[in-house]
């Protein structure tokens, strides 16, 4: 769904965004949302909250956020218009179960591969990840998969573009998906694994003596989905407003504001990486 943005008072502020004195003829609402963990403790969220706030004239508040499961409970529950987290089983069912609709991605985060710092396998430093995870079984080096179905997918998909399979002699499969425990592990066990780039970079996962070895390549990207109630569960949800949220963060303008926020926070690269649009050149 598109909407246009009729600007009753335009005024130009955070580095060139149009602010609107009142939108679409109408009152402004608070659009309640539900949102992955990462992007609030960042500081992410609510700077592109601000950005809609100042385009629209409309208030953005968090009612949930944390893990995958607990954001979709309080969905599931009616306490917000639209919710956003990583693609997975969670929020399709959300839509498959008719409590939201229109799930569309809006950026990717990225994880990266750790390991011993005495390296083995001697990737450190390598951009590629299919060469890299080709050294590591190469070299009977031993690796960590943990129960994330989306990380899973990611090293399945590197894995078969690498041309090989981890051994079952050198690999530990966890039935958890908690990240300190698959470092724990990792780190017992000698090993390398995947995981998420920035909470390990920004010191909220403690690395348990591991090292970052690979990071920077598209393939080890993951994509967020954003997607708005159903009306026709919550009738009193602000669907309109949600849209309108879920349209801005697609919007070429917040694209490449996404391409640039947070370069220098935790290295050269930025947080979250935007989508393929229209005016980015395609690969």
């Amino acid at each position: 769904m598109m909407f246009a943005i009729r600007c009753v008072t335009p005024v130009i502020a955070l580095g060139g965004l149009v602010a609107c004195a009142a939108t679409f003829g109408a009152e402004p609402e608070t659009v309640r949302v539900a949102v992955i963990g990462g992007m609030v403790e960042t500081g992410f969220w609510k700077a592109v909250g601000q950005r809609f706030e100042t385009a629209t004239g409309h208030h953005v508040e968090v009612v949930a956020s944390g893990p995958k499961r607990p954001i979709a409970k309080a969905f599931r529950e009616g306490d917000a218009d639209l919710i956003t987290m990583h693609a997975s089983d969670t929020i399709i069912n959300l839509v498959a179960d008719g409590y939201a609709v229109d799930p569309q991605p809006w950026l990717k985060n990225d994880l990266v591969i750790v390991g011993p710092e005495a390296d083995p396998a001697q990737i450190r430093g390598m951009i590629d990840a299919a060469s890299a995870l080709k050294k590591i079984v190469e070299s009977h080096s031993p690796f960590v998969v943990h129960a994330s179905l989306g990380a899973q997918e990611v090293l399945r998909d590197v894995l078969d573009t690498a041309g090989v399979s981890l051994s079952p002699d050198t690999t530990t499969m966890l039935l958890s998906e908690q990240s300190r425990q698959v470092l724990k592990t990792a780190a017992e066990k000698n090993a390398y694994t995947v995981v998420g780039r920035i909470p390990f970079l920004n010191g909220k996962l403690p690395n348990a003596g591991l090292a970052l070895m690979v990071q920077g390549d598209p393939q080890l990207r993951r994509p967020y989905v954003v997607a708005v109630a159903d009306r026709r569960r919550f009738p009193e949800a602000r669907v309109e407003t949600a849209a309108q949220l879920a349209e801005f963060l697609r919007r070429e303008e917040t694209q490449r504001w996404i391409a640039g926020y947070g370069r220098g926070q935790l290295d050269d690269q930025p947080l979250f990486f935007r989508v393929a649009g229209e005016r980015e050149e395609l690969p």
